[in-house]
């Protein structure tokens, strides 16, 4: 492949500088006049020779034409390019990587005996990603090796995090003797609603009944005497009353993100620090970072920065205490069923301290109170 250069030779007399190239034979290319010489393309092994053979004429090499223009551009920016390289490599290799399993689960044992499963099977932190295929088949093998534990596993993979949700299986204690049963009150309230579906009904709309008290009786009586018994059945809804505190400050600075993420990747040693990419992220951000590996005193870690979008809330004393008030039925309506309502609240006091406002509320609530409590025939 030739390799041709653009060259500009300074000179008054152009037609003499074109017939002494001539005259060596100069192979040029896109000629251009210009009011001090000329430009033109020309080879490489040309070049060698119009230095050589025109040594009084003011040569400027312009720039270098096809591949070795490709060629030279490469040699000097070669760290930027090994960089490039070599962070898409590492890119493609975390990008399958798996640096952290997050097991779904209240039990501790079991997500234990999960945690070494999966390890068993070749899921753990720091390991490739596996296809659909495989994290189906080792579902459906920890389920089979563990029938009376688990009942439902799901694995859900998140860019470089496992999921892992897992509900156990109940297994029914049948020695207990669960025929007979009476409905009481799991709290002290007055009653609002009963609804009797097997048994008999102790108490009255209206009635106050205390914490404990036989609601609907598994007794069957007939004159005092008893003819039968069975597990009550039915629903019991009561007024009940709490005492809730809540507070709200009145100016607040929130930070959320925004979803925005950028990926870095960080060499450690010691307390020094280098990042080799450069963030594209302004402003506040929030950083995490997870350790690959560590080789000769380095740590290597992946560094995840994510963009958070930062808000500024100012209260008068009634709207941050409206706020306050609403913050706290939101959090008892949370653990209301559908047929379970607020009925009455009360603010009982009310104090502002260090930006705070703090309240005592008074709380009536429509909540069902019955609950099963088994006895022996």
């Amino acid at each position: 492949m030739k390799h041709y250069v653009l060259i500009r030779i300074k000179t008054p007399k152009k037609t003499n500088l074109l017939l002494k190239l001539n005259h060596l034979n100069v192979e040029m290319k896109d000629i251009t006049y210009e009011s001090d010489g000329l430009k033109f393309k020309v080879l490489q092994k040309d070049l060698n020779r119009i230095k050589k053979y025109l040594a009084s004429y003011s040569v400027e090499v312009i720039d270098e034409l096809g591949v070795y223009k490709l060629k030279n551009e490469m040699k000097k920016n070669c760290f930027i390019i090994t960089g490039i390289i070599f962070a898409s490599i590492i890119f493609l290799i975390l990008s399958n990587l798996i640096v952290k399993i997050d097991i779904i689960h209240e039990d501790a044992t079991l997500r234990e005996l999960i945690q070494d499963s999966l390890i068993e099977k070749g899921v753990k932190p720091l390991s490739f990603k596996k296809s659909y295929e495989e994290y189906e088949r080792i579902i459906a093998d920890i389920k089979d090796e563990y029938q009376d534990k688990i009942e439902w596993l799901e694995i859900d993979v998140e860019g470089m995090v496992i999921h892992v949700r897992v509900e156990e299986r109940i297994v029914t204690n049948y020695d207990q003797d669960y025929s007979t049963c009476h409905i009481v009150a799991s709290k002290s309230g007055i009653i609002k609603s009963i609804t009797t579906k097997r048994g008999v009904s102790e108490v009255s709309i209206n009635d106050y009944v205390k914490k404990g008290d036989i609601l609907i009786n598994g007794n069957i009586k007939l004159n005092d005497e008893i003819k039968n018994r069975t597990c009550a059945n039915g629903s019991v809804y009561a007024e009940v009353w709490y005492q809730v505190q809540a507070s709200m400050p009145l100016s607040f600075e929130k930070k959320s993100d925004t979803g925005k993420m950028r990926y870095n990747l960080m060499i450690k040693k010691g307390s020094d620090k280098t990042v080799l990419l450069r963030s594209r992220i302004k402003g506040e951000k929030r950083v995490e970072n997870v350790l690959l590996f560590k080789f000769l005193g380095f740590e290597f870690y992946l560094q995840k920065e994510y963009e958070l979008k930062v808000e500024n809330f100012n209260f008068t004393p009634q709207e941050a205490k409206e706020k306050a008030i609403s913050l706290a039925k939101e959090k008892l309506a949370l653990k209301l069923d559908n047929f379970e309502s607020i009925i009455e609240e009360k603010v009982l006091q009310n104090t502002i301290k260090n930006n705070n406002i703090y309240i005592d509320m008074f709380v009536a609530v429509k909540e069902q109170i019955g609950i099963k409590e088994y006895f022996v025939r």
